[in-house]
């Protein structure tokens, strides 16, 4: 018998979340495991459960069912990476990392993949201050997205999602930056950038899809700034998985990487789809430290 701890966010994905706890509790209690569940009532809430939950036990498997947000504050939650192990049940309205993970979408499948697997230990990147990410950090048209997403009081999920990215393609103004990487320092108009340890963005918008969560490095992909006019051009490879074969796009592979936005108050960057008033990214990557359920 195995005590799982299991947070959920009632309020992700369309609600869904609470239908999937439901199906694991039946899931694990039918097999004899002892289940605590944890439902989270405010944002950062998972971060602060992880924290308690890592305190309290000595062998604690934590199972998070929820998007890429709950994901990345149950890794911001994690003191000691020896006393704890993650498993992640997708139900939010991206699921990203899970995606990259080759995780299922259905709460059933995903938990006998996790029962079935072996602990793995996966990457992570550390932003200066300490703030960790799980997927994808970044600035420019993805954090603009964001921004338009949360103002729309109406509509959910996908929908939303791709109706804000409308309206950002249709009103786009380029992002100024200065990034360094590998010793080279560049400055730029930019589309966008992404430090990705995942490779997914947007609910699947594939931006770096060669890039691996176990191998010690994370990718800088630096998109340059797109004439309106091929805007919606370039959106054709960046839905179908391509945008990294584009001339447009240049890919740099390091463990550590910095991107400054100039000239824009307040300056924005997204962290796992958190945007922060921010104008720096420094980024350092974390090889196999996060033991996960794979």
């Amino acid at each position: 018998m195995s005590l799982f701890h299991v947070i959920y966010n009632p309020n992700s994905g369309m609600r869904k979340t609470r239908r999937a706890a439901e199906s694991v509790r039946k899931i694990l209690e039918a097999q004899g495991d002892e289940v605590i569940f944890y439902p989270t009532q405010k944002a950062g809430h998972c971060t602060e459960i992880v924290k308690e939950i890592n305190a309290s036990y000595e062998d604690a498997k934590v199972l998070i069912i929820g998007g890429d947000g709950t994901f990345s504050e149950a890794l911001n939650g994690i003191v000691d990476f020896d006393k704890i192990t993650l498993g992640l049940i997708p139900c939010g309205t991206g699921n990203d990392f899970a995606k990259k993970l080759k995780i299922p979408g259905n709460a059933k499948k995903a938990l006998r993949k996790i029962l079935s697997g072996e602990e793995t230990l996966v990457d992570f990147i550390e932003l200066e201050g300490g703030k960790r990410c799980l997927n994808v950090c970044g600035l420019g048209m993805d954090v603009d997205v964001l921004v338009k997403y949360a103002s729309m009081k109406s509509f959910k999920g996908k929908i939303k999602y791709y109706l804000s990215l409308f309206y950002v393609l249709t009103h786009f103004k380029p992002h100024r930056v200065r990034f360094a990487v590998n010793g080279e320092e560049t400055e730029q108009d930019v589309f966008m950038v992404g430090v990705c340890n995942g490779s997914y963005i947007g609910g699947g918008m594939a931006l770096a899809p060669d890039n691996s969560v176990k191998d010690g490095t994370m990718e800088l992909v630096v998109i340059d700034n797109i004439p309106k006019g091929m805007i919606f051009f370039r959106l054709i490879p960046f839905l179908l998985g391509r945008m990294n074969k584009q001339s447009c796009t240049h890919t740099f592979r390091s463990a550590e990487a910095e991107v400054e936005i100039l000239g824009e108050e307040p300056a924005r960057v997204q962290v796992d789809g958190e945007v922060l008033e921010m104008p720096k990214l420094s980024c350092k990557l974390i090889p196999q430290r996060l033991k996960m359920f794979l």
